[in-house]
């Protein structure tokens, strides 16, 4: 975060993972698809794409910039949370008492974990929560528009019209699109910045779609609430960290 604009981050990640479907196997049959979308169709993805690309990670990048990764992530992996809500008002889930309850636990499993990595409230805490609301939009309206066209169809087109958002308004405000020499010269930094294009908004959309379209919205993000965890195993197979009480209280 600090060598490059969270917009522009933004801008780059998405624009790898539309490369990233661009040379799928398949894309003569996706593009049949899309040469038959709708005007509602067509609507309906544009939306996609201004939810998730250009607001929700744009302002989770500005949460992630102006906190700190932990309650970023603390909070963003808390949207199933608003996911429930927003899905019971769209009448396609009902709530009850029980998965309340069982969210709620959840949710504070996440903050007992990412407590002791730095979480703390501060105005990055509201982007974060801005983030979380506006994704969790994205997660039941995907589900409506899963049904009826293909999850890969789905990314590739809301991709492109998350990208031209984007441009316009950096455009129409002055950022720059540059990358910092140091991703160029630091290969621990550019590999990050390639992890987060081809592999977290490339293949990581297309299964997440996918289990969007199997599952309900709510069962589909509950997979954020594991991230923290699965984060935190990571920390001690790749960077040699411990696991603390914190961690195992959370886990279990």
């Amino acid at each position: 975060m600090p060598y490059i604009d969270p917009f522009a981050l933004t801008f780059w990640r998405f624009s790898m993972g539309f490369v990233f479907f661009l040379f799928y196997p398949g894309m003569k049959k996706r593009f049949a698809e899309i040469a038959g979308f709708s005007k509602s169709d067509w609507f309906f993805l544009f939306l996609l794409g201004f939810l998730n690309a250009f607001l929700a990670m744009s302002l989770l990048q500005f949460a992630v910039k102006e906190s700190t990764p932990a309650t970023a992530a603390a909070i963003f992996c808390s949207n199933p949370l608003f996911v429930m809500i927003i899905s019971s008002i769209a009448g396609y889930e009902k709530i009850s008492a029980r998965k309340i309850v069982g969210l709620l636990i959840g949710v504070a499993a996440i903050f007992v974990i990412m407590w002791e990595k730095g979480f703390k409230l501060n105005y990055g805490a509201i982007y974060a929560v801005s983030a979380a609301v506006i994704f969790a939009g994205f997660t039941v309206l995907s589900k409506k528009t899963v049904s009826k066209i293909k999850p890969f169809s789905v990314n590739l087109v809301s991709f492109f019209f998350g990208i031209v958002s984007l441009s316009i308004f950096m455009a129409l405000t002055g950022k720059s699109l540059a990358l910092n020499p140091v991703f160029f010269k630091d290969y621990a930094k550019l590999i990050a910045f390639v992890y987060l294009g081809f592999i977290v908004t490339g293949l990581g959309y297309v299964t997440f779609l996918a289990t969007i379209k199997k599952y309900s919205p709510v069962s589909s993000s509950l997979i954020f609430m594991l991230k923290p965890a699965v984060a935190s195993l990571f920390a001690v197979v790749f960077l040699g960290e411990k696991l603390s009480a914190y961690f195992i209280a959370g886990f279990i």
